[in-house]
Order: structure tokens, then C-alpha cells, then sequence
């Protein structure tokens, strides 16, 4: 595992869902100080946290560890959209891309 990538990785997906360190650590059953010293490349995680982070942002464990996460990867942008078969599937994702960018707006300006 490549330390410095785990670690921003892991401030990227706090930060993208607003979260303190502590409030990340209680997600995870691990400690504030514990987040901090992931974070700042000090501790690598054990396996079982790794498996958590990456089940409740329903990411690969191996993402994680190997590249930098983008915030298209953890909003879950998909594109290009895999071609529609009919009219009924394009308004459903067309409905969902419109969520997304709405739920990205509202973070966009809770941190100004």
C-alpha cells in the first residue's frame, strides 16, 4: 500500500461528505486521532477499516489504496452514459445526473 495515497484518499471522501475527523472516526469504529494519523500519512489502516471506507462509499478497496480517488469516482459520475435503449431510461439518468450535479451544487456553496 502507498501510504500518501491512502491518506488522500481518505481526506478526499471526509471532506467530500462534510465530515470532521471525528465524526469519519465514528463511522468507522476508530479513533479521531487514528483518522489523523492515516490522513497525514503517519498509519496505514488495517484491512477491516480499508473494507468499511470502501463498502460505505461503495468504492473498490483497491481504488483506494492504488490511485487517487476523483470526486467524479466518489459522487459516482458515470461517463460517458451507456447508451439508452429507450426514451424511459434516458429521463431516468438524465433524472439522476440532475440529482447529482444538485447535491454537488448545495456542497459547493455549504462551504463557502
Amino acid at each position: 500500500m502507498q501510504k500518501a495515497i491512502i491518506a488522500k484518499n481518505f481526506k478526499k471522501l471526509r471532506l467530500f461528505k462534510s465530515l470532521n475527523q471525528t465524526e469519519f472516526a465514528e463511522l468507522f469504529g476508530i479513533t479521531r486521532s487514528t483518522v489523523g494519523s492515516y490522513e497525514e500519512a503517519r498509519a496505514e489502516p488495517k484491512l477491516e477499516t480499508l473494507i468499511k471506507v470502501a463498502d460505505h462509499f461503495k468504492l473498490k478497496v483497491d481504488d483506494i489504496i492504488r490511485k487517487e480517488l476523483t470526486v467524479n469516482q466518489i459522487a459516482k459520475f458515470e461517463y460517458p452514459l451507456p447508451q439508452a435503449k429507450n426514451l424511459d431510461q434516458l429521463n431516468s439518468r438524465m433524472e439522476t445526473i440532475v440529482k447529482r450535479l444538485n447535491s454537488i451544487e448545495k456542497l459547493l456553496k455549504s462551504k463557502k
